[in-house]
């Protein structure tokens, strides 16, 4: 006779997680005026830091390019820089061909083994350089370049990135860590490097990924205020939905302590208004359509009762599976262009898409 034991854990998590989520709707009903909303934001703010926090002391980037390749109206850079001291991350600045500032973006990528080189990658770098956007995107922890575990002979346990991502997750734990914490400093980094570029305006950031990407812009959004406009994809949903469909992630899509003092994903971009945010996600997503549906509802309500003008905050949904497929990258591309004042946008149709190993920033990848 079969029992329910091996699902006592999850019932209970859920259960638990179910009253977090009704108390958490009475205080979003509670919040009436301009100035309870922005109550509730700045604890938002706090609980999120504290949650990624502390981070270390910005140490020299010690950044080189080490190469570039021509494309169709832009050139990409390759670029190694130190996010901490002798932690090397390898990136691709997508420059275009434009006398003058230019807005920019950085790229955060999804959980594909080549990171910066994957298609879907390439294709949105792109279409923004295109769109006459610089675009600096960077390789995760244990993506494309980044090899964390170079001795291990059983390349099963860590080709793919979440499984290297738990295992770093924790290994992170025992030092009173977390891997969150890694990958966002990696990303505060990246944006560091590319503010100090004298090319890009620093008064037009903008900040998208898709996936575990999606994960990094939603968290990246809330945690560094220089980002001016974000446009996560693919991720943002509800951590109820996630843990009722008993959907996986890995170490850095739950920050500690974020659940348990009362946060949803939807706090995240809640903690960036009114800033423009585009949250997008796809219709047979994994990633629950109903909870990014409700989570969209919710932060467009947050943002109506701050004042913000009608639009800034704004869903999208394709209508495909999981991941960055053309609709969203069109619906990106042109919110960016909207908010950076960049008028009569063209799409590009067909991004170039080069060999991997022509954009590596190592000489061996």
């Amino acid at each position: 006779m079969r029992n329910g034991y091996g699902h006592m854990i999850i019932d209970h998590t859920v259960t638990r997680l179910r009253d977090e989520a009704a108390k958490r709707q009475e205080r979003l009903r509670a919040l009436k005026t301009k100035d309870d909303a922005l109550s509730y934001q700045k604890n938002a703010r706090q609980i999120i830091q504290q949650a990624f926090g502390p981070f270390p002391e910005k140490t020299p980037l010690n950044a080189r390019v080490t190469g570039q390749v021509q494309g169709d109206g832009y050139r990409i850079e390759k670029v190694l820089f130190e996010s901490r001291p002798g932690f090397l991350v390898s990136a691709n600045l997508y420059l275009p061909e434009i006398s003058g500032k230019v807005p920019c973006v950085l790229g955060t990528c999804g959980h594909s083994p080549e990171g910066k080189s994957s298609q879907l990658y390439q294709s949105f770098c792109a279409r923004l350089a295109h769109a006459g956007f610089a675009v600096f995107v960077f390789d995760p922890i244990n993506q494309g370049e980044r090899d964390q575990y170079v001795q291990i002979q059983d390349r099963s346990l860590v080709n793919q990135p979440t499984h290297a991502h738990n295992m770093m997750g924790k290994q992170l734990e025992l030092l009173n860590d977390g891997f969150h914490t890694w990958r966002a400093w990696d990303g505060i980094r990246a944006l560091d490097y590319l503010l100090s570029r004298p090319e890009v305006d620093t008064t037009r950031v903008g900040l998208t990924g898709n996936s575990g990407g999606g994960t990094l812009s939603t968290w990246l959004w809330a945690l560094d205020d220089r980002f001016t406009m974000g446009a996560p994809s693919c991720f943002v949903t509800t951590f109820l939905r996630n843990l009722e469909n008993e959907l996986p992630a890995d170490a850095e899509q739950y920050p500690y302590g974020v659940v348990g003092r009362g946060l949803d994903m939807a706090d995240f971009i809640i903690a960036g208004a009114p800033k423009p945010a585009l949250v997008m996600g796809q219709r047979y997503d994994f990633f629950d359509p109903r909870g990014h549906q409700q989570a969209v509802d919710e932060i467009i309500d947050f943002y109506r009762l701050i004042g913000a003008p009608e639009g800034t905050a704004v869903g999208f949904r394709g209508p495909r599976t999981h991941g960055y497929w053309d609709e969203n990258q069109r619906e990106m591309v042109y919110f960016f262009a909207k908010y950076a004042g960049i008028e009569n946008v063209e799409i590009l149709e067909n991004p170039e898409i080069l060999p991997v190993e022509d954009l590596w920033a190592t000489p061996k990848g």
